[in-house]
């Protein structure tokens, strides 16, 4: 607190051991202020570091998820063990933690990987030159390719979309997956508006009628070729040219133009392989 007599902006005086006498003013130090070309470069610096450690983070969390993956195919998702996952990845699960909250958000950020991935390949699909359903049967073409990488992908959503899990998920973590899954559907969505545009689709279907249609017969069919029994029942030793064969089914029902035996779609997958998936092995 400041002493009776002491005017404000005084400099203060400090007094000799007994009182006798008073020492020189203290003078007040000012720091010398950044030239704006000083100011830039040290926010340059802070920008460069904080963009390094952005970049060191995105690597370790992506390569948390590749073991969490290989964890999780291995164990399944009652049994992932997170001991397990800091030995593989020479990380602590301290630092496990940092990124993932619950182990709820580490699976669902295994899944909106390849659920990314999944919307790449549609977007890349929804490029392909040619009539609408042949443009559909390019995303049909994505559906494909990505089984064969994910072979587990949809089992693994049905238990991820489930109440108990979904709750205990972080908002990002559901925030961005969600986001995947938009683009995959718009992708698809936007084929089918323009399908009752030119006439090629009856102008009486809404085009998220018919979007959610091809979304249900997909994962559905991927779902039920997944069971072992099932499939032995239906004597289906090919699962994706079943999940293909259940496509056309519901593009014919809805009739959509050209139907399948009216028009050469073996010609059509021939190009969309040259064009689009030259590296797809699974079509023979």
């Amino acid at each position: 607190m400041r002493g009776g007599n002491e005017r404000v902006g005084t400099p203060p005086t400090a007094t000799r051991a007994g009182g006798r006498g008073t020492w020189a003013p203290v003078e007040r130090t000012h720091r010398k202020s950044l030239t704006p070309s000083q100011t830039r470069c040290i926010l340059h610096a802070m920008s460069v570091t904080a963009a390094r450690k952005e970049r060191e983070r995105m690597v370790r969390e992506e390569l948390m998820i590749d073991h969490a993956r290989r964890l999780l195919l291995k164990h399944g998702y009652q049994n992932l063990n997170l001991d397990e996952l800091a030995g593989a990845v020479e990380y602590s699960k301290g630092t496990i933690y940092l990124h993932f909250s619950t182990k709820e958000d580490l699976a669902l950020a295994v899944s909106t990987r390849a659920l990314r991935e999944r919307a790449d390949l549609f977007e890349r699909a929804s490029g392909f030159q040619g009539r609408s359903r042949e443009r559909m049967r390019a995303i049909g073409f994505a559906c494909a390719q990505f089984a064969v990488h994910h072979r587990d992908y949809f089992n693994v959503e049905m238990m991820l979309k489930s109440v108990s899990f979904w709750e205990k998920a972080s908002e990002d973590r559901k925030r961005n997956h969600s986001h995947q899954a938009s683009r995959c559907f718009e992708a698809v969505n936007r084929i089918a508006l323009d399908a009752i545009k030119c006439g090629d689709l009856p102008r009486t279907h809404r085009a998220e009628q018919v979007t959610l249609a091809l979304i249900a017969i997909t994962m559905g069919t991927h779902c039920a070729t997944s069971q072992p029994d099932l499939m032995h029942l239906a004597r289906i030793s090919d699962p994706i040219s079943v999940m293909r064969f259940n496509q056309d089914l519901v593009c014919d029902g809805l009739g959509w133009k050209p139907v399948l035996a009216r028009f050469d779609y073996a010609a059509t997958d021939r190009r969309i392989r040259a064009e689009i998936f030259p590296a797809a092995s699974w079509l023979v």
